[in-house]
């Protein structure tokens, strides 16, 4: 039997908003690389100034955790580190871009993955090509987080597109849609993929992702749509 402890893991794989909402995460870019990461803060907390979600008080470094990443070539263990408010007495965590909660493999690899099933390609040149033989990546776990973005992409667009919108951009963002008439979640999952690429080229502030664009974006997205 699955412990309770890990049950969140298991519900995040199928719906986004299964994460609670007590539970205090930051995205912040803290390296372009997990290994840089690692240099970076590998024995020490980052000097981050982290204000409480709820009463805006600076928190204080409250330790770390160990967590295991697998890339797309090894498994790698990093410090994730913590920051704790004196006043609500709440725990928030923060993540370095190329992870989200209770995710095993890092962003670039499973944007990877739905990026190759976007065009086509088949569960084994997906697995093949996103990770080594030496991390291992079952076609099961593909399904999964294909279908874990078909949950995702009509909550994400339509943030998107609303930024933009607040932004003043002037072009028809739904003539970017693939198909007007009796469209599926894959249609939207293209669309969410051209919206990316529109949103990066105003927020980005011309510095374009070298990494994919979902590590720069959960920097941004509410936590309950983390790509």
């Amino acid at each position: 039997m699955l412990q309770k402890r890990k049950m969140p893991s298991v519900l995040l794989a199928r719906d986004p908003e299964s994460i609670p909402q007590t539970y205090m995460i930051r995205i912040v870019s803290l390296g372009r690389t997990c290994k840089n990461y690692l240099r970076l803060h590998g024995k020490g907390q980052p000097n981050l100034y982290i204000h409480c979600p709820h009463c805006h008080r600076i928190m204080n470094k409250h330790g770390c955790y160990k967590r295991t990443v697998a890339t797309k070539h090894q498994a790698i263990q990093v410090p994730i580190y913590r920051w704790y408010c004196t006043e609500c007495r709440k725990t928030l965590t923060v993540l370095p871009d190329f992870l989200i909660p209770w995710a095993r493999f890092a962003t670039t690899v499973r944007e990877s993955a739905i990026v190759r099933r976007l065009q086509g390609l088949s569960l084994s040149q997906i697995i093949q090509g996103v990770a080594s033989f030496a991390v291992g990546i079952s076609a099961a776990t593909v399904k999964r987080w294909w279908k874990r973005h078909l949950c995702q992409v009509n909550r994400v667009s339509l943030y998107m597109a609303g930024k933009l919108v607040e932004r003043g951009t002037t072009q028809d963002l739904f003539h970017l849609y693939p198909r007007g008439v009796n469209p599926a979640l894959a249609d939207t999952a293209h669309w969410l993929r051209s919206l990316v690429q529109v949103y990066a080229s105003y927020f980005s502030h011309g510095m374009y992702p070298l990494r994919g664009y979902w590590c720069w974006l959960n920097t941004q997205l509410p936590h309950t749509d983390l790509l």
